[in-house]
């Protein structure tokens, strides 16, 4: 079950940072933010958000969406048109590979009370738990400024180096830490035994992420100047997750000041807090919509959902995007917007001036069959992305000169390129739940696609996989035998070795003459670069393609 995230607002502070707005207007602009209201009391409100507007998630940044909404004017202006002074400070980082991106900045003059710090841990958490995939691909840590004596330099050390680590009064080793402490244990799993991930000054580690700060730059009531720290597995999302947090800042008037990043020859500033430019026509916005807007309108309703529009003509928009605003990626992005702020329930419906009758798809009749036997054995579905990494896809499998279908313009390295089989998902599955209780079963059934001399082949393929302490070929054999047999497959195995399996402990799923899967144990050099302790079996087939592809299977 997925949480939705769900904050607390003061209702004193709310409408103080909001003004000239009653309730009952409040919460009618609430649902046309996506969102529902799960109670109010007297003195606060709970919403339930959508996880793609992370810039929600503060009682600052809610407050600002509001505001724009109802004075239908944008806020970037306050972020865009101030100068960001560099700091003086340089952060070097120094062989980091196993969270190899970072963005800073510095806060100064910031005022701070209970209920503050409140809610900068509480939205600290919060993107940890959305954008930063539970600190796996972003993790936050937020310092004392005059706690730190530069030079501040990013690196990788051995875990027998110590801190004192927030919460506790004595010195542990990083080891220790990830045995003893309650984070340790949580998020040991996101980090490498032999090499831990650290910034340090002068007076040694003052952060360990994404596990947990030191005890000597806690932020209490007292403190005026921020160090903020971001590391991760995602350039991207690390540089926007810091832009969410700063637009915080800048609304209680707190002082950014940039930090240089150095790393070998290559210098940047951080952060980045200029926005971004995204080009909409006129007419997709009403193709879409539905709608006969005019550009003065669009660009009315754009200002009201924090947009600036710096040009335009008769046929198009040049959109200024808030860099704070994660989730807009694309012109639709910003089309939904102004759907938003048009008012769903202005949209007039229209029944299709067409007649059809409906019936399930033999492909989806099949792979419900293929999911009841697959469940009945004891396996649970998972659901992973189609977009993955290259580097999934061929390097740690074992695999090299691999054809892949790739994104012209990928907006990250994890996403760049469609996935041509869904095994090494199930083993970077499997990698971030090696705190769960073994056997673990799962299966997935989902589209993959692989390119030819002339087009692109796409088709849908059933995985499995099994890790436990005590498997075998075998096992995964049972499981290929069953479906072969309850499901009228009419496949047969070969003998065929495999690089992403031991050697003779594999084979080429057949139909006909044509080779669609392939099943057995995975190589250990395999399971360790997913960080894997367990011995795993894995099978995966294609069950559908418009005609049969040879060597569709890696």
């Amino acid at each position: 079950m997925i949480n939705m995230p769900t904050v607390v607002f003061n209702k004193r502070a709310l409408f103080s940072l909001i003004k000239d707005i009653n309730e009952s207007l409040l919460l009618e602009i609430i649902k046309d933010f996506k969102g529902e209201i799960k109670s109010i009391s007297e003195d606060e409100i709970t919403i339930e958000l959508e996880p793609d507007r992370p810039d929600l998630f503060s009682i600052f940044g809610f407050s600002r969406a509001i505001r724009s909404y109802i004075n239908a004017t944008s806020c970037l202006h306050k972020i865009i048109k101030r100068e960001i002074p560099y700091s003086g400070i340089t952060v070097e980082i120094i062989q980091a590979k196993i969270r190899p991106f970072i963005a800073c900045a510095i806060v100064k003059n910031v005022n701070l009370n209970y209920d503050t710090i409140k809610d900068l841990m509480n939205l600290q958490e919060m993107l940890h738990n959305t954008v930063g995939r539970d600190r796996k691909k972003v993790a936050i840590g937020i310092h004392d400024l005059d706690r730190i004596s530069p030079p501040i330099i990013y690196t990788e050390v051995s875990p027998k180096l110590k801190m004192i680590p927030l919460g506790i009064h004595e010195e542990l080793s990083l080891e220790e830490i990830l045995k003893k402490h309650e984070k340790g244990i949580k998020y040991a799993h996101l980090v490498g035994d032999q090499l831990c991930p650290v910034y340090i000054d002068k007076i040694g580690i003052f952060s360990f992420p994404p596990i947990i700060n030191s005890s000597r730059t806690k932020v209490t009531i007292d403190t005026k100047n921020l160090f903020i720290e971001l590391t991760g597995t995602d350039k991207r999302s690390v540089e926007q997750t810091l832009n969410v947090m700063l637009a915080d800042f800048i609304d209680m008037d707190g002082i950014i000041e940039s930090v240089q990043i150095r790393n070998n020859n290559l210098t940047v500033i951080s952060p980045d807090l200029h926005p971004r430019r995204i080009t909409v026509d006129l007419k997709s916005i009403n193709d879409l919509l539905g709608l006969n807007l005019q550009i003065d309108a669009v660009a009315s309703l754009l200002q009201k959902m924090m947009y600036e529009v710096e040009t335009a003509s008769n046929s198009e928009l040049k959109v200024l995007v808030p860099p704070y605003r994660v989730d807009v990626l694309h012109k639709v992005d910003i089309i939904e917007d102004v759907a938003i702020a048009y008012g769903y329930n202005n949209l007039k419906p229209e029944l299709p001036n067409i007649a059809t009758i409906g019936r399930e798809a033999e492909m989806e009749r099949k792979e419900s069959r293929i999911r009841e036997a697959l469940i009945g054995l004891g396996f649970q579905e998972v659901l992973t992305f189609t977009l993955t990494s290259e580097r999934k896809q061929s390097q740690l499998m074992n695999l090299v000169n691999v054809e892949l279908v790739r994104i012209e313009n990928p907006i990250s390295d994890e996403h760049c390129v469609y996935r041509r089989w869904i095994i090494p998902n199930l083993l970077d599955f499997l990698s971030l739940n090696k705190h769960r209780k073994y056997p673990q079963k799962i299966f997935e059934i989902g589209y993959v696609s692989y390119p030819t001399d002339i087009n692109i082949v796409v088709g849908r393929a059933v995985s499995a996989a099994i890790a436990s302490s005590d498997i075998s070929f075998a096992d995964i054999k049972g499981v290929y035998e069953t479906l072969n047999r309850l499901l009228c497959l009419n496949t047969k195995l070969i003998r065929k070795n495999h690089s992403s399996f031991i050697q003779g402990r594999s084979a080429a799923i057949m139909l006909d003459d044509y080779e669609i899967g392939v099943l057995g144990e995975i190589h250990p050099s395999i399971l360790n670069n997913f960080n894997i302790g367990v011995p795993v079996v894995a099978l995966e087939f294609i069950h559908y393609y418009p005609k049969y592809c040879n060597s569709v299977i890696l």
